[in-house]
């Protein structure tokens, strides 16, 4: 079985009727807060993933290049300060075990509607004027509502005190987290001294003559204020509620990788790309492992659940391919074969905020390109380029040579030449013989135009 390439924009067409073209949606800040926070519940419940330190408490650490971030719920007080110093000894232990494993039930309490109220809770704080610093107001009835469900067990009053405990046990969620700041090029860190909360949430009851009820009051921790800055708030997007409308127990895979392609779906789609991933980065956001006992049964759960996110519009197409031949090993290699997706336009494309305070940014005039510098203008040795590293970052701009082609064709990494012109390391002499002689043949060709 082979879907139709992308590349070759043909339209995807399902067996099951789709649904009607307006596609309900609800936006929420893209960040990496919000995605190694999916990470960390779906990573949860009757198999968790979740490690455990020393005294046997419970966290979920995520690291990337850009930094890393730990999630765990606040560790229990000290109770040796409330014995007498010749029996401490003996119940401090005790008492700290007994806290510990009440975490580790709550770790596994965590489920797929917990990330369903986690999403509905940042579109409120996304809604807002000022996502940083802005109250956010919901009810367990408006959960429900866009849950679209309506009971529980037989009743209303289950449903929504269930509604209620997952709020909670997202409020108690604690994080510390070490990221790259974007602006200045150094480090941010949040949680060192006072853990970081990911929801600052302040429950309010409410009664009248008829009936009673809950509001909760919250705004978002500084670790995710830090991203909804003016130019994080380009990077808002969209998540349908079609998938909030999925059954969290027999469609849970589907909710997941809809999910998570419409998380890096909406970073690619805004930067001009298709999100492409491996079954296995798939799996690994899911929380679900590989079925080597049949592992056949992986497969056909990554095909029904793309068939079902094309049903409800979430996925316009993908290139998922069966693999070649199901003999012994298949699987490993086919974990590692990329999928593209094209994700629905409706869910990435950049929309203006009707209720918006913030100034515009100043844009400088564009100034017309410069002619290209000729041969004359080159150093003739490339002693220069060692003693001074400025003049390949002004070469290279006048010569209009991108930093990344200049990289490949000396061959190091971008990173690497960016560390060149900014003078943090010195420049090899036979790296600056390539790169002069990069520099004279580019020259040499825009003077023979």
């Amino acid at each position: 079985m082979e879907r139709q390439a992308i590349l070759q924009n043909k339209s995807v067409q399902g067996t099951a009727p789709r649904l009607s073209p307006t596609l309900e949606k609800i936006p929420f800040p893209v960040s990496p807060i919000i995605h190694s926070a999916l990470r960390a519940i779906y990573a949860g419940g009757i198999k968790s993933k979740w490690l455990s330190d020393a005294h046997g408490h419970p966290y979920y650490p995520y690291e990337t290049r850009a930094g890393n971030i730990v999630f765990y719920y606040e560790p229990p007080p000290d109770y040796s300060d409330r014995f007498h110093p010749t029996i401490a000894l003996y119940y401090t232990p005790r008492l700290d075990f007994i806290y510990s494993g009440r975490l580790r039930n709550t770790v596994r309490s965590l489920s797929v509607e917990s990330a369903d109220v986690l999403m509905i809770l940042m579109s409120s704080i996304a809604r807002l004027d000022d996502p940083r610093t802005g109250i956010a107001r919901i009810s367990p009835e408006e959960i429900a509502g866009m849950r679209n469900i309506r009971l529980r067990r037989g009743k209303a009053k289950n449903l929504l005190e269930d509604l209620k405990t997952e709020v909670l046990r997202l409020a108690d969620l604690r994080l510390f987290m070490t990221w790259k700041d974007y602006q200045t090029g150094g480090t941010v860190t949040f949680g060192r001294e006072r853990p970081d909360r990911l929801l600052d949430l302040l429950d309010v009851e409410y009664r009248n003559r008829n009936r009673g009820g809950t509001v909760f009051r919250f705004r978002c921790g500084q670790a995710l204020s830090h991203f909804l800055n003016v130019e994080g708030l380009f990077w808002i997007g969209y998540y349908s509620k079609a998938l909030l409308h999925l059954n969290p127990y027999q469609e849970a895979f589907a909710k997941k990788l809809g999910t998570y392609w419409t998380l890096i779906g909406t970073v690619a789609g805004k930067k001009g790309g298709l999100p492409r991933a491996t079954p296995r980065s798939v799996l690994d956001f899911c929380g679900e492992d590989v079925n080597w006992r049949n592992p056949g049964h992986t497969v056909d759960a990554f095909f029904k659940a793309h068939e079902r996110l094309m049903q409800i519009g979430i996925v316009e197409a993908d290139d998922l391919r069966e693999p070649v031949s199901r003999t012994r090993g298949y699987m490993a290699e086919w974990l590692e074969t990329p999928i593209t997706v094209k994700l629905s336009e409706k869910l990435w494309k950049p929309a203006q905020r009707i209720h918006s305070k913030q100034h515009r940014r100043f844009s400088p005039p564009v100034r017309k390109l410069e002619k290209p510098i000729r041969t004359s203008g080159i150093p003739g040795e490339a002693g220069m380029l060692v003693t001074q590293p400025s003049l390949v970052k002004e070469l290279r701009a006048r010569l209009h040579l991108r930093q990344a082609d200049l990289a490949k064709e000396i061959g190091i990494t971008r990173q690497t030449l960016s560390r060149y012109e900014r003078g943090l390391s010195r420049v090899p002499e036979p790296r600056s013989e390539k790169i002069l002689a990069v520099f004279t043949r580019i020259a040499a060709r825009h003077e023979s135009r």
